[in-house]
């Protein structure tokens, strides 16, 4: 029986972390997929500050959270539970989420957004009202 071996669409590529991670503001990388013709995004979030992390947000795809170090307060749609070390959380598409850096110490996380772009909306806070087309 003959298998015909798939070949892949892409090449090799090498993103050297100089060019996507960063030393200042959060988040502290971000590499979007679409140049490479692949429908991935990859954040690097890391705060030493507990209570710290991105508030209440939504996205049009599923998005998985790995946590490298430390210890995060997430809340997915109706959801609260505490994340660690080594721990992954998957964030379906459209249900507000966000997390928050527990410690003691670092939060660490590797996010992989399932889109070629990010598209991120953030929910209002502190009675901020956003109408429909701000959302958009």
């Amino acid at each position: 029986m003959n298998k015909t071996v798939k070949k892949s669409r892409i090449k090799p590529v090498h993103i050297s972390g100089g060019k996507w991670l960063k030393n200042t503001k959060l988040p502290k990388g971000v590499q979007e997929g679409y140049p490479y013709g692949l429908d991935f995004v990859v954040i690097r979030y890391s705060t030493d500050k507990i209570g710290e992390g991105p508030n209440l947000h939504v996205h049009p795809y599923d998005e998985i959270f790995h946590i490298l170090e430390g210890r995060a307060e997430f809340t997915v749609g109706d959801s609260k539970f505490v994340a660690e070390k080594g721990d992954l959380v998957i964030g379906p598409a459209n249900i507000p989420h966000s997390y928050k850096n527990l410690g003691p110490g670092k939060l660490d996380s590797v996010d992989f957004h399932l889109s070629n772009e990010w598209i991120q909306y953030d929910m209002p806070i502190d009675g901020e009202k956003l109408s429909v087309l701000e959302l958009r």
